[in-house]
């Protein structure tokens, strides 16, 4: 019997160490998938954030402080990794990566889309009524205006979009199911429940883009039913003066609402 308790020892060696090294890999595996989900998690919200400053941008102020935040915007996913990574990586963590990299290119194109157009809609040059008449700036207004009811539809979906792009990029990271539960888990909390459609109003800002429309092709289709006198408008015809005054009013009494619905889009 004697003989067999060395052995036994060693059975009782193996199978401590061997618990050791399994609990050993499941911390690993639990760390690993916590610093995947928290990549992923912090490359929305800095997405997110990038939102908020150009949400509260004065687009007559600063017109070119879009391409400015999209260079910060890069700049800071492009730091995440290593502000995340505790050890060496692995390879969940090369899908994670792969995700960021799509979300910031996602992530720019919808910003483009949502504000590009703001930088003309502030330009006073093309509303001035210097250029009612004007050919080449009657087609930059109809073109500012078509891209910016492009951009009201981006702007009233964007925390719907945003959800279901990151739907169909999580299949990239080929994440076992508890790496992606976490995943989902963390970007609930984090992002979706922290996150929300503020008070933009697409209705309202339609409304205004059809008035903008409406007035400067009535200049247009009227080109000597009016002048300038002192920068103002002068109209030879009761009706025409009626219907343009109308609009006129509408569109300096909106202005402000419009601009200021653009600041609305995500709120907290």
């Amino acid at each position: 019997m004697k003989k067999f308790y060395p052995l036994i020892a060693l059975i009782i060696v193996l199978a401590i160490a061997g618990t050791y090294g399994l609990d050993h890999y499941r911390k690993q595996r639990e760390y690993q998938q916590a610093q995947t989900a928290h990549l992923i998690t912090r490359c929305v919200n800095q997405g997110l954030l990038s939102l908020f400053a150009l949400q509260g941008n004065d687009w007559e102020k600063n017109p070119d402080f879009l391409d400015k935040e999209e260079k910060r915007l890069e700049q800071r996913i492009a730091a995440s990794p290593d502000a995340v990574l505790d050890g060496k990586p692995f390879s969940d963590w090369q899908g994670a990566l792969e995700i960021c990299d799509r979300l910031k290119v996602n992530t720019t194109r919808q910003h483009r889309t949502i504000f590009r157009s703001l930088t003309e809609m502030a330009k006073k040059e093309i509303w001035s009524l210097d250029t009612a008449r004007s050919e080449p700036f009657q087609k930059r207004r109809i073109s500012a205006i078509y891209r910016t009811k492009v951009a009201a539809e981006a702007a009233a979906q964007y925390i719907d979009d945003l959800e279901a792009d990151i739907s169909r990029l999580l299949p990239v990271g080929r994440f076992s199911p508890e790496t992606l539960a976490l995943v989902e888990q963390q970007l609930q909390e984090f992002i979706f429940a922290k996150y929300r459609k503020g008070g933009f109003s697409k209705r309202r800002v339609q409304q205004y883009l059809e008035r903008q429309q409406a007035f400067y092709q009535l200049l247009k289709d009227n080109p000597n039913g009016f002048t300038l006198r002192g920068g103002s408008l002068f109209f030879y015809d009761k009706k025409l003066h009626r219907e343009a005054d109308e609009l006129n009013r509408a569109l300096l009494q909106g202005e402000a609402e419009f601009f200021s619905s653009w600041r609305q889009i995500v709120k907290q």
